[in-house]
């Protein structure tokens, strides 16, 4: 669906509830349009956080929620900087109260500066975050343990893909990266689905200075 559907649908249903008071009707069948009209637009935001693989909809989804932590560490991946990230990180710290979560991102925060002692030091404290074995595989992957990262149980398909996609960063492997980041994504939907993409679409643009780097190091 596009933005400029989605707006139309919206100011549609908004007009015909005032018109529907305006004409004299019921306030409990305008109490009931109302009600309806909600439920089909949270069916339609749960739709797109978790549902489909248009992230043109997930996009327009969160598009006014940019200061929301969690999406605004999405558009920092999409759009913005290594410090943009970080920003963002330090945004979750202040608002989320669930410490697993931030845990999560204080990870994320430390390994994209590959600061593995941090990293690791995370790991320890976390106990019942859903993306802890994921977590573990990608400290192992930067850790160059690559047989370790791959072996691990992980929760979806498309998670073990992404650990594929990452040694592959690592290894400057672009045409392996290329594949199973792809297959990450088409593994995913809704939110997800658009950070894969994000995730994607930032270590391209990324890509030849970081593996630069990695050859002067050599």
């Amino acid at each position: 669906m596009r933005i400029l559907n989605f707006i139309i649908i919206y100011v549609v249903v908004l007009a015909l509830g005032m018109g529907a008071i305006a004409l004299g009707v019921p306030q409990t069948a305008a109490l009931w349009f109302f009600t309806i009209a909600a439920i089909v637009l949270v069916i339609g935001y749960m739709y797109a956080m978790t549902s489909t693989k248009n992230t043109k909809l997930t996009l327009f989804a969160i598009k006014f929620q940019k200061r929301s932590p969690m999406f605004a560490y999405v558009f920092a991946i999409k759009d913005g900087t290594l410090e943009d990230e970080l920003e963002a990180i330090e945004l979750v710290k202040k608002k989320v109260k669930n410490p697993e979560t931030v845990y999560d991102y204080e990870f994320l925060g430390y390994i994209r500066q590959k600061d593995l002692v941090n990293a690791y030091e995370i790991i320890k404290q976390m106990k019942s975050s859903p993306r802890k074995r994921l977590n573990i595989a990608i400290y192992e992957a930067e850790a160059g343990k690559y047989g370790m990262a791959r072996s691990h149980d992980l929760d979806f398909i498309w998670m073990e893909d992404y650990i594929e996609a990452y040694v592959a960063n690592l290894q400057g492997n672009k045409e392996r990266y290329e594949e199973y980041m792809q297959k990450a994504i088409e593994g995913t939907k809704g939110l997800q689905r658009l950070t894969n993409e994000a995730i994607y679409a930032r270590d391209l643009r990324e890509w030849d200075e970081a593996h630069q780097k990695k050859k002067k190091k050599k």
